[in-house]
């Protein structure tokens, strides 16, 4: 099968490393994410699924492993959780209440307006209202 027949239907999960477990999870259910389930795993590996519009993002945290403090996982600039919100002030009142500081923006977007925050972690997570 060659990469052009395949039919991809969209994007099911994320996963990322957390170098302070209780600390990410905390931080992604302040952002509105819903704590599906968590688990360890042996050999101490801590797993949380979250959910936000039915896809998921996977937090994973072993002992002595942590990514490096201040900047993103290689390879992984940042993602985009979609925001339903009336306007952008109502997505700034939603992190100031939810105690979560803004990086950056508001950004204007030929599409909408960019928000960016970064996770415990260091991970750059792109909040978008569509126009």
């Amino acid at each position: 099968m060659s990469a052009s027949s395949l039919r991809l239907k969209g994007l099911d999960h994320v996963g990322i490393m957390a170098s302070d477990f209780e600390k990410s999870v905390d931080f992604y259910r302040r952002l509105g994410l819903t704590l599906l389930r968590t688990r360890e795993d042996p050999g101490g590996v801590h797993v949380a699924v979250l959910e936000v519009g039915g896809q998921e993002l996977n937090l994973f945290s072993k002992p002595g492993v942590a990514p490096p403090a201040g900047a993103p996982p290689a390879g992984m600039d940042h993602f985009c959780i979609l925001v339903d919100a009336a306007s952008p002030e109502e997505v700034t009142a939603g992190l100031e209440n939810a105690g979560i500081e803004i990086a950056r923006g508001p950004i204007k977007r030929r599409d909408g307006i960019a928000f960016f925050v970064h996770d415990p972690d260091g991970v750059h997570v792109e909040l978008q209202l569509k126009a």
